[in-house]
């Protein structure tokens, strides 16, 4: 079975939020179009993941429903993943945290989209690098948290092999958690 036959069957095992139709709202606002993919591929000069394409252009910017989401990875909770972003939103943060900082160094590392971020600023990253094609990361927004937990130098904690792979984990989860925020020992919570 491909990841895109693959990620077909796990979408629809994963509770979802339904499509609010209040306002004017339809399915297809929540999907990305061929153009706006296309747009993602020419500005990171790489293919996309089968199976993201497919999740993109089917499932789109959906939020979770589903308390299996509520999980630990390689030290890192997913409670904080309740959305994917559709490719416009994609591309826009990628973009943007592309760019070097005050001190010149990139926010993320190359070949990596934000696919999902959360409220504190933690991202979820889809590789397109050769090395770690479709792999999915965590970047932790604290750099000492990073240094403490990532397993590579550049402060990324695998989460998935791939973007199916995600989604079959959490699946699986049969014994959801309480909800867990990967907090540091600098955030403050208000």
């Amino acid at each position: 079975m491909t990841n895109k036959e693959e990620i077909e069957i796990l979408s629809t095992q994963i509770k979802w939020e339904p499509i609010a139709s209040d306002g004017g709202m339809t399915e297809q606002m929540y999907l990305s179009s061929d153009k706006e993919l296309t747009a993602l591929k020419q500005y990171l000069g790489a293919e996309l993941p089968d199976d993201y394409v497919w999740f993109m252009k089917n499932i789109g910017r959906r939020f979770f429903n589903d308390d299996r989401i509520h999980m630990k990875l390689n030290g890192v909770s997913l409670s904080c993943l309740d959305w994917f972003r559709d490719a416009v939103d994609v591309l826009t943060f990628t973009k943007m945290a592309s760019e070097k900082d005050d001190d010149g160094d990139l926010q993320i590392p190359a070949n990596l989209l934000i696919i999902s971020d959360s409220i504190s600023r933690d991202n979820f990253l889809l590789d397109v690098s050769s090395e770690h094609y479709g792999k999915v990361w965590f970047r932790h927004h604290d750099a000492k948290w990073r240094m403490m937990n990532a397993e590579r130098a550049d402060g990324l904690v695998l989460v998935a092999n791939s973007f199916s792979d995600l989604s079959s984990k959490i699946i699986k989860n049969t014994s959801p958690s309480d909800i867990d925020f990967n907090f540091s020992s600098d955030d403050k919570i208000v």
